[in-house]
């Protein structure tokens, strides 16, 4: 029985080199990076944990403890540069030029002096109708079918 741990330990070895590989593999990518970081942790504790146990075969997991932390800083690098928190200045004009706040109001104000006759018509249009809102509130101006008074025999909860 004694022999059983160093032979588990050695095939801990081999699963730890195979999440680096797949580690390194996805490291590169800025949409796999986040799970080649994982796999790389994993993989670099998996190592550890193999090492420490004493493996017979003691190559293999320290391959996988350096390619796991391999892996590891690899994709934190990829997810730096790729956020732009790392030495990212783009050259040249931008593609979209944001405008000022004082551009902005004036847009808008351009925007509703252009519409504000049909703002207007359609305001005059509705008062008009005097269709009931949505809100079960009446149109503005519109008095009440009763003058306030209330309907005899209607309770006051009722439409």
């Amino acid at each position: 029985m004694g022999g059983e741990a160093p032979a588990r330990a050695g095939g801990r070895g081999g699963v730890a080199l195979g999440f680096a590989v797949a580690a390194l593999f996805a490291s590169w990518n800025p949409i796999a990076a986040p799970f080649g970081l994982v796999v790389g942790i994993v993989a670099a504790a998996l190592a550890a944990r193999t090492l420490k146990q004493g493996a017979p075969r003691r190559r293999v997991p320290a391959a996988a403890l350096a390619m796991g932390i391999l892996a590891a800083v690899a994709s934190v690098t990829v997810l730096l540069l790729t956020a732009g928190a790392v030495g990212v200045e783009l050259p040249g004009e931008p593609v979209v030029k944001g405008r000022t706040p004082a551009q902005l109001n004036q847009v808008l104000a351009d925007a509703a002096e252009r519409t504000r006759a049909q703002r207007e018509r359609a305001t005059r249009e509705l008062d008009r109708l005097a269709v009931p809102r949505r809100d079960g509130g009446s149109p503005p101006g519109a008095s009440h079918r009763d003058g306030g008074r209330g309907v005899e025999g209607q309770r006051e909860d009722s439409p």
